[in-house]
């Protein structure tokens, strides 16, 4: 599904609401999550190797959106298969919820 398709859904689910109304409602959402996502990031310290997962937004039914670490680590070049390091960093997970894995 594209956003196109999703501010669309989101258009025939609210009924009477315009096109404009969708797309304005779905970037509202949108812009929440980025926004706490970001603020549970700042949490979650690179250097620190016992750091927990800092949940950012809990949709009941739906899943949640967490900010992580991820340990330093060797990887390979695929062109020149030579090892290179690859720096700690922080990753975005999502993990479903009940109700949207009941939807499968």
């Amino acid at each position: 599904m594209t956003k196109s398709e999703l501010i669309a859904e989101i258009q025939n689910n609210l009924g009477d609401a315009s096109k404009a109304d969708a797309e304005k409602a779905l970037s509202a959402v949108l812009a929440s999550i980025k926004t706490a996502v970001k603020k549970a990031g700042k949490t979650v310290k690179v250097s620190d190797k016992a750091a927990k997962d800092a949940v950012a937004v809990q949709l009941v039914g739906f899943g949640t959106f967490s900010v992580t670490r991820r340990n330093a680590r060797t990887g390979i070049n695929p062109l020149t298969k030579a090892p290179l390091k690859i720096k700690a960093s922080k990753a975005i997970k999502f993990k479903p919820g009940a109700g949207l894995k009941e939807q499968l």
